[in-house]
């Protein structure tokens, strides 16, 4: 009986330690997922992921940083391109996947060379992520012309 008591205790442990490393967010300084120019499916199939993980850590706060591109799609971008395109992150996250709008955060982090979006997840008390614009806006050229959310909208 002794022996069943210490294994059934043994293995209560495992558990909890197993469970306890399970509930740990990811560590605030890296990255949960980044992606380019890609198609409106592979796009939803990453925020289906960043959802998931997001309800595995309610506490946790979502972060999309965007970063505008010097070029869009083989041309300039027009002014609020970026902004267009990163526009329909949120409501899907919010909309379509339950996530509460106060918990994602998005952030302009400037430009790089291409149109990039990051998805952070950072656990309660911990510093968000930072950004780094790589060129500064100045150096950007855009093309002439208007920009509306709805020029960017995903029919998934």
């Amino acid at each position: 009986m002794k022996w069943i008591g210490r294994n059934s205790f043994v293995v209560l442990i495992l558990l909890l330690s197993v469970c306890v490393n399970a509930s740990s967010p990811p560590r605030p300084t890296s990255n949960f997922d980044s992606f380019g120019d890609i198609n409106c499916e592979d796009e939803s199939a990453r925020l289906d992921n960043f959802a998931i993980a997001l309800q595995q850590f309610p506490l946790a706060q979502g972060y999309i940083i965007f970063y505008g591109g010097r070029h869009f799609r083989g041309r300039l971008p027009k002014l609020g391109e970026a902004e267009a395109r990163v526009a329909r992150l949120k409501p899907y996250l919010v909309n379509r996947r339950g996530i509460p709008s106060k918990r994602i955060i998005v952030i302009d982090g400037g430009f790089h060379e291409e149109w990039t979006a990051g998805l952070w997840i950072v656990p309660p008390g911990a510093a968000p992520p930072s950004t780094v614009a790589s060129i500064p806006k100045s150096e950007i050229k855009f093309r002439r012309g208007r920009v509306t959310p709805r020029q960017f909208a995903c029919r998934v």
